[in-house]
């Protein structure tokens, strides 16, 4: 079988490049599908800054099965629970998976909204559905953004993997934005069409817009992984058993609290969607994604449009971003006056809407669906062979 196939599903030339020319038209811009996934010969090194819940947990443990990556730090941020759990979560994890990584506490809070808690009603009240192991947090340095900014000074280039709120990062930006020049971000964040928490908002972005806000205006290389792609990537009925039975102490650990997470999300039990494995899985290989420059505005006000990311993909979509609807009626005011220039006036206002981010719509969900579990299960062969 070749690589990057599933057996009884479309391949991944067939799923995305065969959508190639579909995207072109339309998003009227030129995806981004990158043929070459990330070399085994490589040492990647990645920054990880999560708000550990269940999707998050398997996702982590996914990428640190990796023997190309190279995790530089970590920090935890509020979002799917406090930051007190979401940290103790990590650390849970990482006893877990008997791992040691350099972890910072993050921000506890959004910068200008109360925290939401929302994010019980699908992780439960620790964020782990009860999984979290007592850990005390008074030896854990605080101060994520220094430790962000550490990071991608000592390897440039770095990857920032942003798998909750983007608190921590716009707060790395507003206090060190020459250390995080051509760091690349790829955030589980937004969306094009329904949200999740609301009809209108993707939980993260909802969670923190103004940080999201501030990190689009950055330097940073941002890559949004939004809902619209995540939501896919949706592994099987079975693979939390799966994972249970044959998956060794690490597998009983994660497909227990993925159980009670899909229990939580769909009372019916059909198969729900692993977020943060998309975002981890699409950050080592961008070639199952297809990545669209896009202008991106968050709307930050508002009970029913918080956290709305507006998605520019079209050039005329990015001129009527810039022009707002005054702007436009000043067009239709004067197209007929003698010597205006309308496509000139049109060029002028995408100019003061660049574009600002690629946005992952479509994934190979089947094959990152293969991928997760094939990288979890490792973990049970290790430990049976004493790794």
């Amino acid at each position: 079988m070749a690589p990057g196939t599933v057996s009884g599903v479309p391949s991944l030339s067939d799923t995305l490049e065969a959508s190639y020319s579909i995207a072109v038209e339309r998003y009227g811009g030129k995806p981004t599908m990158r043929q070459e996934p990330h070399s085994a010969t490589d040492s990647l090194p990645v920054f990880i800054d999560a708000d550990v819940g269940c999707d998050d947990a398997l996702a982590i443990a996914w990428l640190l099965r990796r023997p190309d990556v190279k995790i530089v730090g970590m920090s935890s941020v509020f979002g799917n629970s406090s930051v007190q759990n979401t940290t103790a979560n990590l650390l849970t994890l990482l006893d877990v998976l008997r791992r040691e990584a350099p972890v910072t506490i993050g921000a506890s809070a959004p910068m200008v909204y109360p925290r939401t808690n929302a994010g019980a009603l699908i992780h439960g009240p620790d964020g782990l559905w009860g999984a979290q192991r007592s850990h005390d947090l008074d030896g854990v340095p605080a101060g994520a953004p220094g430790a962000i900014a550490a990071a991608a000074r000592a390897y440039p280039g770095l990857t920032i993997i942003a798998l909750g709120p983007l608190t921590n990062i716009a707060r790395a930006v507003q206090a060190y934005p020459e250390d995080l020049v051509g760091a690349r971000l790829v955030a589980l964040a937004g969306a094009q069409g329904p949200g999740s928490i609301t009809p209108a908002a993707e939980f993260n972005a909802f969670a923190d817009p103004h940080a999201l806000a501030l990190v689009l205006e950055s330097s940073l290389e941002v890559e949004l992984v939004a809902r619209d792609a995540f939501q896919a990537l949706e592994p099987d009925h079975g693979f939390a058993r799966r994972l249970e039975y044959e998956g060794g102490e690490v597998g009983r650990f994660l497909g227990r609290v993925f159980d009670s997470y899909t229990r939580a999300v769909n009372r019916q039990m059909t198969p729900v969607a692993v977020p943060a494995a998309a975002a981890v899985i699409y950050a080592l290989h961008p070639e199952l994604g297809m990545a669209v420059p896009a202008t991106v505005r968050v709307v930050t006000e508002g009970e029913l449009t918080r956290g709305q990311t507006i998605m520019a993909l079209s050039e005329p979509h990015q001129a009527a971003l810039a022009l707002g609807t005054h702007g436009i009626e000043h067009l239709a005011m004067n197209v007929t006056t003698p010597g205006f220039d309308y496509e000139e006036a049109l060029r002028q206002a995408r100019a003061r809407a660049p574009r600002n981010a690629r946005v992952v719509l479509e994934i190979d969900a089947a094959t990152m669906a293969e991928m997760l579990e094939a990288g979890l299960m490792e973990w049970g062969i290790e430990r049976a062979v004493g790794g």
